[in-house]
């Protein structure tokens, strides 16, 4: 797999603001989640995050999530194409 890196920017900048207004937390850039499917496009777009639930059971027999968190993670994407879009309308 080809290495890629993605600067701080106008995406990064958009997702922390999301997860910040809708779970009151301020989000960390960190490559510690394991194997990228960003490689993939990487070479193709300016930028490229990947965004996901905290899972102790991924990959595994019975992976699951909370309820909680697939409603958390649908507001917070929603958030960031409110966020993309009111600044493409400027």
């Amino acid at each position: 797999a080809h290495p890629f890196l993605t600067p701080t920017g106008s995406l990064t900048d958009a997702m922390r603001t999301a997860v910040e207004s809708v779970v009151n937390t301020k989000a960390q850039l960190d490559t510690g989640g394991g194997t990228s499917d960003g490689r993939f496009i990487a070479k193709t777009c300016k930028q490229v995050i990947e965004f996901g639930p905290l899972n102790a059971t991924i990959h595994q027999t019975n992976e699951r999530i909370s309820c909680n968190d697939i409603d958390s993670l649908s507001t917070i994407y929603e958030k960031l194409l409110e966020i993309i879009l009111s600044k493409q309308e400027t």
